[in-house]
């Protein structure tokens, strides 16, 4: 990702199945020492409970967020300049 990514990508490890501690193959110990050489955030997560689902998302948008230098006026009008008939914008709306 570093080399083909332009700039710097945003990265968070994510652990699943947080909801089967017993079966546990990776401690969360493990997953936070190997997201500190990665220099990321590391989050664990369950499909099945939902648990730290939105959370996942709503960090990497905020990362994505930080990331981002704040829009000039000319850039707004650049992106409604995109909008297609009926309201609609094309391309990628998180980036």
């Amino acid at each position: 990702m570093v080399r083909i990514k332009r700039g710097k990508p945003i990265f968070m490890l994510v652990g699943n199945k947080a909801d089967k501690g017993y079966e546990r193959e990776v401690s969360k110990e493990d997953g936070m020492a190997l997201a500190r050489t990665f220099g990321c955030e590391f989050l664990e997560t369950s499909a099945k409970t939902a648990q730290n689902v939105d959370k996942l998302f709503q960090d990497l948008v905020r990362q994505l967020r930080m990331s981002r230098p704040a829009e000039q006026p000319a850039a707004r009008a650049h992106v409604q300049a995109g909008a297609q008939p009926g309201g609609r914008r094309r391309g990628c709306i998180i980036c």
